[in-house]
């Protein structure tokens, strides 16, 4: 699975993850400015999970009902340092078990929420 990688996502923690296998688009790398709308159209049409800080991405899919993405991943939690949200993605992507693909995932400190997007 490839993951399309918000802009407010450090980028170290996308070296870090590309390291450990994961394939990522990075939207500061190639889309650099793009609406979250676009980023959307982008998920949806290459099959791309989005991993995000970004709340709008909420409230884009289940308050202004636009198009579904292919899936999000948004982090609620802090960020306290890139190795700690490293630390937190690798377990979302490598070891949780869960699955992306028409989920929007919320994911905090204490726990994660998977809401189907169909």
């Amino acid at each position: 699975m490839t993951f399309l990688v918000d802009e407010n996502i450090p980028y170290g923690v996308i070296k870090r993850l590309r390291g450990a296998g994961a394939e990522i688009i990075s939207v500061l790398e190639e889309f650099r400015g793009m609406s979250d709308e676009k980023i959307m159209k982008i998920s949806s049409g290459q099959r791309l999970t989005i991993i995000t800080f970004d709340k709008d991405f909420g409230y884009l899919v289940f308050k202004r009902g636009i198009g579904a993405p292919y899936g999000v991943i948004l982090l609620r939690i802090q960020m306290k340092s890139p190795d700690y949200i490293f630390k937190m993605l690798k377990w979302i992507l490598f070891e949780s078990g869960i699955k992306f693909e028409r989920n929007f995932v919320i994911v905090t400190e204490s726990k994660v929420r998977v809401v189907p997007l169909d």
